[in-house]
């Protein structure tokens, strides 16, 4: 997934166990969902419009709930715009691109689910970010059962139950930019998961800068007034999608969330800190 994945387990004996599974996870769901695999479910979909497979549909029907739950800000439509601005190769290799205005496909005119099959009508598909976060879930829910002090981070999506020693739950921070204070440092359980442009930024053959993080409403990368946003929740695949989507939509979508009782933390390309929902720091 072209992220590092941390694993955190306070335990009294070696949790090798754990490790070997957690790494055969995510080697499993890069093997289906990688877009820069043409060997992957994935890719087998976008090319020919049908895949079989219960964990690739499970996938796909959280993808069309939060399409649904975020008003169609998130939106995996996307694949063709990313790759016309340039992301067509994996990160480390990502240079050029044109980023045009253009219509992303409706997810839910073009995707359909009927039991383990998935067809696709007409655009393709990008899972990448929700399939990272719901693997870290996928990796708690494994795991939890023998190992209730656990924490997992896939590259910024989180989740963790019980607590590390010497705290009521897990230490976390969200990191600042280089030379601004911490904003947010508190003890926690749960999820938080959190988008930025701040990185995956690369320079088109225009000299202009671009990102990953298209905004389905025009094609383009997201003209947000934020850089980062964090998001908590119960689970990380929500929280990816809802930082994902405040972070393209901007402060309406942030009251939104806040106004479904969760708490958000976002900074300005100004360096201003919003935070919403929050009691303590």
């Amino acid at each position: 997934m072209n992220t590092q994945v941390d694993v955190l387990i306070e335990t009294s004996f070696p949790p090798l166990d754990a490790f070997i599974s957690l790494r055969l996870l995510f080697d499993e769901q890069e093997a289906r969902f990688s877009r820069f695999r043409e060997s992957s479910m994935l890719s087998t979909l976008n090319r020919t419009g049908e895949v079989t497979d219960a964990r690739f549909a499970r996938v796909c029907r959280l993808a069309l709930e939060a399409n649904r739950f975020t008003g169609g800000l998130y939106n995996p439509m996307v694949l063709r715009a990313l790759v016309d601005a340039g992301y067509s190769r994996t990160f480390d290799e990502v240079s050029g691109g044109e980023p045009r205005r253009q219509a992303v496909p409706d997810l839910q005119e073009c995707l359909a689910v009927e039991g383990d099959r998935v067809t696709l009508q007409g655009g393709e598909l990008d899972l990448g970010g929700i399939v990272k976060g719901w693997t870290v879930d996928l990796g708690i829910e494994l795991l939890q059962s023998r190992y209730p002090n656990l924490f997992l981070n896939a590259g910024g999506d989180l989740r963790c139950c019980g607590s590390e020693e010497g705290y009521d739950g897990w230490l976390v921070c969200v990191v600042a930019k280089p030379g601004d204070p911490t904003p947010w440092e508190d003890e926690m359980r749960g999820a938080v998961a959190t988008s930025t442009t701040r990185k995956r930024r690369w320079t088109t053959l225009t000299g202009a800068a671009a990102h990953h993080l298209i905004d389905p409403r025009t094609g383009m990368p997201a003209d947000s007034p934020y850089d980062q946003v964090s998001v908590w929740g119960d689970e990380t695949w929500r929280a990816e999608v809802w930082a994902k989507a405040v972070l393209i939509g901007g402060a309406a979508a942030l009251e939104a969330y806040v106004a479904a009782g969760h708490r958000v933390l976002a900074s300005t390309n100004e360096g201003a800190v919003v935070s919403r929902g929050f009691q303590g720091p």
